[in-house]
């Protein structure tokens, strides 16, 4: 059996385990993609009815909307078709984050209740990543606690922005200290918010540009409200490859001064305090970031459905053809999942 490493493993992580335990036992690898998302229509129809963005209307367009929690044969396929074992699954970045508490509250319930019943029905191919009904700490630490301790769901999942606030401003301290409490995972998102820049909304260049924009400058705030150091515990996975901040690490490095203050520690190191999914599609920047983190802090991610079919198995064949050795193949493809996710033994 393979249990969380951390006091208090729930069940859903026992559960788990206990599915790979076969697979461990030939040590045949195994691929996570801890980055994908399931829009259940029930749940877009709840964000429309309390005022959601415009963003529910693309996905509907796209078709990339489930008509209910038996709508995964699209999922299958392209999982199939990549060789993908499991899929962690989230509703970033269409989040429940309403002023108004109850319309949060509710929001964010139905969507994890859909998400356990996916799990339930699917429990060899799926788990999840819980919303929470932020901005309302009081509420989101209860449907915290609902969806990692009853349904048993694997961490949590937030956008970089919270109606217009940083998830790293101070307002959002007792979130951060629960999910450090609690040693929790916590997904990062973008919201396509574009940092703000009108000039990025205007040019169409919001999730091109301005999502990994998102990451990166959510990565640096982090570190500008010293969350690697106040909540050493929370495991915080960044999204496409944290965006552009690997590239520039010499930059931040020799700029330090300019955001951080004088005696924090290097922006390179505090880099090495999160975790960073692969959805990029490039060899060349994930070999950039498997040099400025290292092997171990990368995992499999396909922001599917937005990546799908032939795009969608780029995203987990390229990790293989990066020029990587094989046993920093095997890390990120699953292995540094399992052991995120409490898997291994």
């Amino acid at each position: 059996m393979y249990t969380r490493d951390c006091p208090g493993a729930n069940p859903r992580v026992r559960v788990i385990g206990q599915q790979f335990h076969q697979v461990q036992r030939g040590r045949v690898p195994v691929r996570i993609d801890v980055h994908a998302h399931y829009f259940p229509v029930e749940y877009l129809d709840r964000l429309d009815r309390y005022g959601g963005n415009q963003a529910t209307l693309f996905i509907r367009k796209a078709k990339l909307a489930s008509a209910d929690f038996r709508d995964l044969e699209n999922h299958f396929r392209n999982m199939d078709l990549a060789r993908v074992d499991m899929q962690v699954l989230s509703v970033s970045s269409q989040l429940p984050y309403f002023a108004n508490e109850n319309e949060a509250v509710d929001a964010a319930r139905l969507a994890n209740d859909i998400y356990a019943r996916v799990v339930r029905e699917h429990p060899k191919r799926f788990a999840a990543f819980a919303c929470t009904p932020l901005p309302h700490i009081a509420a989101s630490i209860d449907e915290m606690r609902r969806a990692l301790d009853d349904l048993g769901m694997a961490g949590v999942t937030a956008g970089t922005m919270v109606l217009e606030k940083s998830i790293a401003d101070s307002a959002f301290d007792g979130f951060f200290a629960e999910l450090n409490r609690r040693k929790a995972i916590l997904f990062i998102h973008p919201t396509g918010g574009s940092v703000g820049s009108q000039l990025i909304e205007s040019t169409n260049l919001t999730w091109p540009i301005g999502a990994p924009l998102e990451d990166t400058v959510c990565m640096l705030q982090f570190m500008q409200a010293n969350i690697p150091i106040r909540f050493p515990d929370i495991k915080i996975i960044l999204p496409h490859l944290g965006g552009f901040a690997p590239f520039l690490t010499a930059r931040l490095d020799q700029l330090k001064g300019r955001f951080l203050p004088g005696s924090s520690v290097l922006p390179s190191i505090q880099a090495k305090y999160f975790w960073y999914d692969s959805v990029n599609g490039n060899p060349s920047a994930l070999r950039c970031t498997q040099e400025a983190v290292g092997s171990d802090r990368l995992l499999l991610g396909t922001d599917y459905p937005f990546w799908r079919d032939d795009a969608f198995k780029l995203c987990v064949d390229y990790v293989s053809e990066a020029g990587l050795s094989a046993a920093d193949v095997d890390r990120i493809l699953g292995g540094n999942a399992e052991r995120l996710l409490g898997l291994t033994s």
